[in-house]
């Protein structure tokens, strides 16, 4: 633990002459989010509330959305007890190291209780990922991950990257900001600002920038990170402003791992990044092009939801239109007979008075 400390108080040579960014427990410092998160949040916010708003007052719309929620929770509380009932739950006994790792970042980022860690094998796939259930809060690591990290500060920024979302809140907000998070482009806009956000808390955890990048560099290649070139990997960023790669990342709920590796450098020494933009052309598309994307289907299931609501909210009038026509029409029918005109009662008269006369028979002459 003395060593991990150690590393924390070396983060001031990474970032110049700035101020130190550890604060007193329960702080999370502003200056580590991202410049988008806190607009996006604000965005999504107002959004989110509107959306739970309209739900709640149309009881149509509570009932379905209640289910759907429902079925979330379910899912997640099942996945959840797989991951506890399969994994190992790091403890004082169970991975004394990790867990001793897991106590300091926590320390370094403010938060004062420490969530559930669990290690699960996940079959190959490097991933970590961080989530809660009603108020239990959760840290799973994937076994892999873990023992592709030679040097133990790559886990170190891995941990606090997963920490990260605890102490920023995004947990906090998951299920209120749901219904934002389906929103194109701004949901996944607003989940990558969150992930540079992490980035830059493992970091803090890490102690240094060298081994954060490799634990960048981990998640994209595995043990061969060690032998990785850290500048030739970000520079890998600059063909992130093609068409396609455009595509794919605006769709997407995490940015490229060598863009998170730029903005790390940009972090640690301001100035020294040069931005990439997006294709433009890459806007008006992505929802759509995107749908064989990760985050795709998200954006695409929105659109799906808001066409489906346009047709919906013009055929429903339209109906009712018209089976009150119908209703109206069959009712005059009921009360007041059709009636003919005179001109054609009068010629039917006629052919019933020549109907009645005996018929007679002309002969020749």
């Amino acid at each position: 633990m003395h060593k991990v400390d150690a590393r924390c108080d070396n983060m001031l040579h990474a970032r110049g002459n700035r101020q130190p960014l550890e604060r007193p427990a329960m702080v999370f410092d502003s200056r580590l989010r991202s410049a988008k998160e806190t607009p996006l949040f604000i965005i999504g916010a107002i959004f989110s509330s509107l959306c739970w708003l309209l739900l709640i007052i149309t009881i149509i719309g509570l009932f379905y959305g209640g289910l759907v929620l429902m079925f979330v929770l379910i899912a997640h509380a099942l996945h959840l007890a797989h991951v506890q009932g399969n994994g190992l739950k790091v403890s004082e006994r169970q991975l004394p190291d990790l867990y001793e790792r897991v106590k300091a970042a926590a320390a370094k980022l403010g938060l004062a209780r420490l969530p559930d860690v669990y290690v699960l094998q996940s079959g190959g796939v490097l991933n970590a990922f961080a989530t809660k259930l009603l108020s239990r809060r959760f840290v799973i690591i994937y076994a892999e991950l873990a023992q592709q990290c030679e040097d133990p500060r790559q886990l170190d920024f891995v941990v606090g990257h997963e920490l990260g979302h605890l102490a920023a809140g995004h947990l906090t907000w998951m299920f209120f900001l749901l219904p934002f998070r389906l929103v194109p482009w701004l949901g996944p806009a607003y989940s990558r600002a969150c992930e540079y956000t992490c980035d830059r808390a493992g970091f803090v955890v890490a102690g240094d920038l060298e081994p954060s990048l490799r634990g960048l560099c981990v998640l994209a290649a595995g043990r061969l990170a060690g032998r990785a070139d850290l500048q030739a990997f970000s520079d890998q960023r600059n063909a992130s402003g093609g068409f396609w790669m455009s595509i794919f990342e605006l769709v997407s709920t995490h940015p490229y791992l060598c863009k998170r590796a730029g903005a790390l450098q940009e972090f640690a020494a301001p100035g020294t990044i040069r931005p990439v933009p997006r294709n433009p052309f890459a806007y008006p598309l992505a929802p759509f092009l995107g749908l064989g994307a990760g985050g795709g289907m998200q954006s695409s299931l929105l659109i799906m939801i808001v066409v489906f609501a346009v047709v919906f909210a013009r055929l429903v009038p339209a109906l009712k239109q018209y089976q009150k026509i119908a209703q109206t029409s069959g009712a005059s029918y009921i009360t007041h007979p059709a009636t003919q005109n005179d001109d054609d009662s009068e010629q039917l008269n006629r052919g019933d008075d020549s109907m009645n006369q005996p018929a007679t028979r002309t002969t020749p002459r």
